[in-house]
């Protein structure tokens, strides 16, 4: 396994907890991106909070409402939004015709938790995804493009017995790397291992002996 993704795990181990395994991942082509009413709001920035630190009361006020062209709150922008999405859902269909089904359960499942936490933590396209002896989690780097170190953030956590199995080269699959995350509760999730070389033992790290 890649000695800095072990590194980077290490420094959200709890106190007594083992790092079995840890790699590189990004989401499986086709996982489809949760709509934007079950996200966090995003946290603002530190020009954004100095910004507001500074403007009239009734201002701020509007600024912490945040409602104005919110998708959450406006029915406007919801139809906008979703006018915007339309040629992503086109090309997930082609994708599925390409590499089979991605996902596996609604958004309330474990696989649509899974993806609500990694979209409302609006990282970078590559993740860490690691397993303990007590648990899987996943962490994004949330830095700044600016910033050339990354700032890791952890956006989920699973007990082992909440993940069923990790199917690293699934049968009828063509894609290098790819790893089905498989819940408890059934449901399931396609990422790809990066590089793909560290699939199949990640996949063995993760539902092996604790």
């Amino acid at each position: 396994m890649n000695q800095e993704r072990r590194e980077q795990a290490q420094q959200f181990l709890h106190p007594g907890e083992r790092l079995v395994a840890a790699c590189s991942f990004e989401l499986g082509p086709g996982v489809p991106y949760p709509p934007e009413n079950l996200l966090a709001r995003p946290e603002p920035s530190a020009l954004a909070r100095q910004i507001e630190a500074k403007a009239p009361r009734p201002l701020r006020q509007l600024l912490k409402a945040g409602g104005i062209l919110d998708p959450r709150q406006s029915g406007l922008a919801a139809a906008a939004n979703a006018v915007d999405r339309a040629p992503d859902l086109a090309d997930r269909l082609g994708t599925r015709l390409m590499h089979g089904k991605s996902m596996e359960g609604g958004w309330q499942s474990a696989a649509g938790r899974f993806l609500i936490g990694r979209a409302s933590a609006r990282g970078s396209a590559a993740d860490v995804l690691a397993v303990t002896d007590r648990r899987l989690f996943a962490l994004t780097d949330v830095s700044p493009l600016w910033r050339t170190a990354p700032a890791l953030k952890q956006y989920w956590e699973a007990p082992r017995p909440a993940v069923a199995a990790v199917r690293a080269n699934p049968t009828g699959i063509l894609q290098k790397g790819r790893m089905d995350i498989v819940f408890a509760d059934g449901s399931w999730v396609a990422v790809l291992a990066s590089p793909p070389a560290h699939a199949a033992p990640f996949a063995a790290a993760a539902t092996g002996p604790r």
